[in-house]
């Protein structure tokens, strides 16, 4: 809540004749009743928490803007980093800035940047939070391997035989026998991505494709557009072993990566990480 200041400036004795300062102790005192109970309240906010609150409004984990009713007169301002934990487990939880809060209604509405777990909740607690500097530690990444030729629609894409690591629900990694193997970007964050892979002759280039709609085109024919990461080929050698190429920076969520070839070089590794 807001406090208001006691006029200025505050009565005197060096200064003031004995009218003035009388006149000035009497205001002095008049604002100061209001001042307590403003002060009071405010000491109240912090002793009671007023940065935490609880609310019951059903939510399914994710990313975005989520909307939620908590208690009314709590000091959450726009830009404040919270987090919305699970009552009940607080290894799910959802965190990020509050975009706005009425202090009447208690609606709330925060952006969030970061989950963990997954899963529709109805038992929150709200608090204030630590802007998360380095929020994954291994724990949002997917890396495949093993060469298991191409998709037979999507001719020029790749696909794994194995799953190696399956962490986290900023990725999502699917594969079939007529698209192929390709990672969705759930979360917009800072991401590592990067492809292995081998050859079996001279010709062609391989590399990890960005929302390409030439899925049955050859890797070197794509719009650079759609070229996220060149991997190799043209000059490569036949049987000198695999060559890779990695990227690190921004992908926005609903982004889709592939790993995009000519039909004849093979998919080693893909790895693809959220970092922030």
């Amino acid at each position: 809540m807001a406090i208001t200041p006691l006029s200025t400036p505050l009565p005197n004795t060096s200064n003031m004749t004995e009218a003035q300062f009388n006149e000035g102790m009497n205001k002095f005192f008049s604002e100061l009743a209001n001042f307590g109970i403003e002060i009071n309240a405010a000491v109240n906010a912090f002793n009671f928490n007023a940065t935490n609150s609880t609310s019951t409004t059903s939510l399914a984990i994710g990313t975005g803007n989520k909307s939620l009713t908590v208690q009314a007169s709590k000091s959450y301002v726009a830009g404040m980093t919270v987090r919305v934990a699970n009552s009940a487990d607080v290894t799910k939880w959802m965190q990020g800035e509050v975009v706005s809060y009425n202090s009447s209604t208690g609606a709330l509405v925060v952006n969030v940047t970061h989950i963990a777990g997954s899963g529709t909740i109805a038992t929150w607690t709200i608090s204030q939070a630590s802007p998360i500097l380095l929020p994954f530690q291994g724990t949002e990444k997917v890396v495949v391997y093993t060469s298991n030729a191409y998709a037979s629609t999507d001719t020029s894409i790749m696909r794994f035989a194995t799953i190696q690591t399956n962490l986290g629900a900023s990725i999502t990694y699917a594969d079939n026998a007529a698209n192929g193997g390709r990672f969705t970007i759930n979360a917009s964050g800072l991401y590592h991505v990067n492809l292995m892979v081998d050859y079996v002759n001279t010709n062609g280039e391989c590399g990890v494709s960005l929302n390409s709609a030439n899925l049955a085109t050859a890797f070197s024919s794509i719009p650079q557009s759609e070229k996220l990461i060149f991997a190799g080929g043209g000059a490569q050698a036949t049987g000198s072993g695999p060559t890779g190429n990695g990227y690190t920076g921004w992908l926005a969520s609903g982004s889709v990566l592939r790993a995009h070839g000519d039909n004849l070089a093979t998919g080693v590794k893909m790895i693809v990480e959220r970092l922030f």
